[in-house]
C-alpha cells in the first residue's frame, strides 16, 4: 500500500497577535494540523498571543536592540537555512511589505517553494512596491496572490494587471467565539459597541462619536463602548469631553476577549475609512449581534446584507450613520429580524468552510 503524502506548509507572519492577518494565520494552522498537514510558523517579531498549531521559528528572539545590518543578515540567513532544510510544499506569507528591496530579496532568494502572498487590506501600497514596474513584477512567479475580498482582488488586477489572483475570505472560528461570548462582563447599562486599534484614525472612531452624539441613543440611555487602545485615544477622549458625553462613552481599552462585549451589545458599529475584510463584523454576527457599517472599501459589503443581518450605510456619510443607528433602536421588528439572521449569515466564513477553500486552492487532498 502506498503511503499517503504528508504536506508541509510554512506560514510567515509579522507576529501572532493584534491583527486580522495574524489571527487568520493562527486559525488556519489549527485547521491544517487537524487535517494532518504539517504546519510551521515563522514570526518576525517576538509577540505570540494567539493560539496556534505546529512548530514555531520565532525570529524576533534573534533581534537585538540596534537591529543593524549584521543582525538583519543573521536572521535572513536563519530563515534561508530553515526554509531550505524543510523543503515546504507551500509558503503562505501574511506580512505587510514595507521594504521593497527586502521583499525583492525575499521572493527571489528565499522563497524556493511555491509561495502565496496574502493581501489583507484595501491599502495595497502596504503590500506592493511604490515603483510601478517593480510592483508589477515582484510577485509574478508566485503560486498566487490571495486577497481577503473581491474588491481588493479587482483593485490589484486593474492597477497591476496580475492574473494569479484569487479571493479567500478570512476564517471565523464560530464555536470558539460563541464559547468565549458567554463569559460574564461587569457592565450594567445598554450599549452599542465599536472595536479596533487607536494607533491611527483608520477606524474613524471620531466620526462614530459624532454620529452617536447626534443620534437618539444618548437620550435613550444607550451608551457607546469602545474597545481598543493607542496614541489616538487621547484625542478621542478630548472629543468626548468637548461634546459633554463623558458619562455615555466608555473607553475600556484592549480586551483579550471582545466577544463577550459583542454578545451583550445592542449592535456593533464599524466606521472605518477602509478595511480588508472586516473581521469585527463577522465576529459580532457570530455572537448573534446585528451590525451597522459604512460601505467602505473593502469587506463590509461582502459580510453585511442590508436589512437582513444589519445596515450598510453610504460610505463616509455621518448623517446616514446617525440615521441607521436611530433606525436600529426604533424599528424593533427590523432589529429582531437582523438579530435572528445574524449567525446563519456568516456560516460561509466558518473555519471549516474557509479552510477547505484553502485546501482546494492548494490542491491538497486530505480525504
Amino acid at each position: 500500500m502506498t503511503q499517503k503524502k504528508v504536506y508541509k506548509i510554512c506560514l510567515i507572519s509579522e507576529q501572532l497577535a493584534n491583527g486580522g492577518a495574524e489571527r487568520c494565520a493562527a486559525l488556519l494552522s489549527q485547521f491544517f494540523e487537524n487535517k494532518n498537514v504539517e504546519v510551521h510558523h515563522v514570526t518576525i517579531l517576538d509577540i505570540i498571543e494567539y493560539e496556534y498549531s505546529g512548530q514555531l521559528l520565532n525570529l524576533g528572539e534573534q533581534k537585538n536592540k540596534t537591529n543593524g545590518l549584521f543582525n538583519k543578515l543573521k536572521r535572513f540567513n536563519i530563515l534561508r537555512k530553515y526554509l531550505k532544510e524543510h523543503s515546504f510544499d507551500y509558503i503562505i506569507d501574511f506580512r505587510v511589505k514595507n521594504n521593497q528591496f527586502q521583499e525583492f530579496l525575499t521572493t527571489k532568494l528565499l522563497y524556493k517553494s511555491p509561495y502565496i502572498m496574502t493581501v489583507h487590506s484595501y491599502m495595497t501600497e502596504m503590500y506592493f512596491p511604490k515603483l510601478q514596474f517593480l510592483a508589477k513584477k515582484i510577485y509574478s512567479d508566485a503560486y498566487g496572490i490571495v486577497t481577503v475580498s473581491k474588491k481588493i482582488e479587482e483593485k490589484i488586477q486593474k492597477e497591476l494587471q496580475y492574473n494569479n489572483l484569487f479571493t479567500i475570505n478570512n476564517p471565523i472560528d464560530i464555536e470558539s467565539i460563541q464559547r468565549q461570548s458567554r463569559e460574564e462582563i461587569d457592565v450594567d447599562f445598554k450599549y452599542i459597541l465599536a472595536v479596533g486599534r487607536m494607533v491611527d484614525n483608520i477606524k474613524q472612531f471620531d466620526k462614530l462619536i459624532t454620529a452617536y452624539y447626534h443620534s437618539n441613543l444618548p437620550k435613550e440611555n444607550i451608551h457607546l463602548v469602545l474597545l481598543g487602545d493607542g496614541v489616538f485615544r487621547e484625542k478621542l477622549e478630548e472629543q468626548v469631553g468637548q461634546l459633554n458625553i463623558v458619562d455615555k462613552v466608555h473607553f475600556l481599552g484592549w480586551k483579550e476577549n471582545p466577544f463577550c462585549f459583542m454578545k451583550n451589545a445592542v449592535f456593533t458599529v464599524l466606521s472605518s475609512k477602509n478595511e480588508g475584510f472586516g473581521n469585527v463584523l463577522a465576529e459580532s454576527l457570530a455572537c448573534q449581534t446585528p451590525v451597522i457599517s459604512f460601505d467602505c472599501l473593502s469587506g463590509p459589503a461582502e459580510i453585511v446584507i442590508d436589512r437582513y443581518n444589519g445596515l450598510l450605510v453610504e460610505d463616509q456619510n455621518i448623517e446616514k450613520l446617525t440615521q441607521a443607528m436611530n433606525l436600529m433602536i426604533e424599528d424593533i421588528e427590523l432589529y429582531h429580524f437582523c438579530k435572528q439572521n445574524a449567525l446563519k449569515s456568516i456560516e460561509k466564513f466558518s473555519l471549516e468552510n474557509i479552510g477547505n477553500q484553502w485546501l482546494e486552492y492548494l490542491k491538497i487532498d486530505v480525504s
